[in-house]
């Protein structure tokens, strides 16, 4: 007999004005293969945070382990459970719908099964609040809400090999060891800070180290070890807000650190660049970065708010002639760039984190390829 877990769902918003909870309640009823409630028994719960749909991104999954009661209920915090992927306080709920995806193993083991996928229909009001768009550091609302200014202190202690950051958040020091290297030819690495975030490259052990000022943690990403072979490093293109890109033009993949959840994601673009001993340009916008990869012919945006990477193709008249690109322009962690020989405008819009586009008439492709100017008006 198929086994069939069925839950009643009633979830309530956590409201607080001194500090925002990282979590919701959650009830549920727990009942067995022959449908009868698991009364005081130990069950096994696992929640997903899924993105936009039921078969969206998984951005943040946990585990729980619960006594049911006489009536088989159960109750828990969703977002204080154990972490199995992703950061519950990186969710930005204020872009796109969100579902749950529950799944449970009434005899309190690991043998999950799943019994449904909901949407979340009313947005966790505390937790929207905490992460007001933060896409734009020129929009009237800022950058980011600050609930209070805080200051991150750091040192580089040469002789033990290692750089020190005290935490404004978390109140301890910390710190992250540097190659031998640096200390037997009586140098240090160069140290970049932004907004209280903390970076520097270890150019001989070939990685990148960032502190993030909102996790209070270090995070590393290692690049090619070409790169050490030749005796040089990429170049970082950070941002104030603590967010960063550099591209391994040797491993054909663009880093992007997302500041907001404290993790590393990459873009690979076509061998082209690599053979050719080139890379791809970056561009910056807010909080987001983006690329232009001739080759594949496709425009990519790692977009902050959703942890994502999205490409548009471009036409491929472009390829056959030598190469060409559209010029990409950018607003406010939006991007945009005119295709002039599908004659269609794309606009990559970060609050819902897609690619759209819009037509225009075939007179500017008959007048040699010309096309529409395409302008914006900010906000305030």
């Amino acid at each position: 007999m198929k086994k069939l877990y069925t839950l009643l769902l009633a979830v309530t918003t956590a409201l607080a004005f001194a500090q925002v909870p990282q979590g919701f309640s959650y009830q549920a009823i727990a009942f067995n293969a022959s449908g009868n409630p698991v009364a005081n028994g130990n069950v096994s719960v696992r929640i997903s945070i899924l993105n936009e749909s039921v078969t969206g991104t998984n951005l943040y999954t946990e585990t729980h382990s619960k006594t049911t009661n006489s009536k088989g209920l159960i109750n828990l915090n969703i977002g204080q459970g154990t972490p199995v992927s992703g950061a519950f306080s990186g969710i930005n709920w204020s872009a796109n719908a969100k579902f749950i995806k529950v799944e449970i193993d009434p005899a309190g083991g690991t043998n999950y099964t799943n019994v449904g996928t909901n949407q979340l229909m009313s947005v966790p009001y505390a937790m929207t609040a905490s992460k007001v768009d933060i896409s734009s550091p020129s929009a009237a609302i800022g950058d980011d809400i600050n609930e209070s200014k805080s200051t991150n202190y750091f040192y580089v202690d040469k002789y033990e090999g290692k750089v020190y950051v005290l935490s404004s958040k978390t109140g301890v020091w910390s710190s992250k060891a540097f190659s031998a290297s640096y200390t037997n030819n009586n140098i240090t690495p160069d140290i970049t800070a932004k907004n209280g975030n903390i970076i520097f490259i270890d150019g001989y052990e070939g990685k990148v180290h960032i502190f993030s000022s909102r996790s209070g943690s270090w995070s590393t990403q290692p690049y090619s070890a070409t790169y050490t072979n030749n005796n040089n490093i990429p170049s970082l293109f950070s941002l104030s807000n603590g967010s960063t890109l550099f591209i391994d033009k040797f491993d054909h993949k663009a880093y992007v650190f997302n500041y907001t959840i404290g993790t590393w994601s990459s873009q690979e673009y076509n061998v082209g660049y690599a053979n050719n001993n080139t890379m791809p340009t970056a561009t910056a916008s807010g909080s987001n970065f983006s690329f232009v990869d001739k080759y594949d012919r496709k425009v990519y945006v790692y977009n902050t708010k959703t942890m994502e990477w999205k490409s548009q193709q471009f036409s491929v008249t472009y390829y056959n002639n030598n190469l060409n690109t559209p010029d990409v322009s950018s607003s406010n962690g939006n991007f945009s760039f005119t295709d002039r020989y599908d004659r269609k405008v794309y606009i990559f819009n970060s609050r819902t984190g897609n690619w759209i586009s819009q037509e225009y008439n075939v007179g500017y492709y008959n007048n040699n390829y010309s096309a529409p100017s395409t302008l914006w008006t900010e906000t305030n």
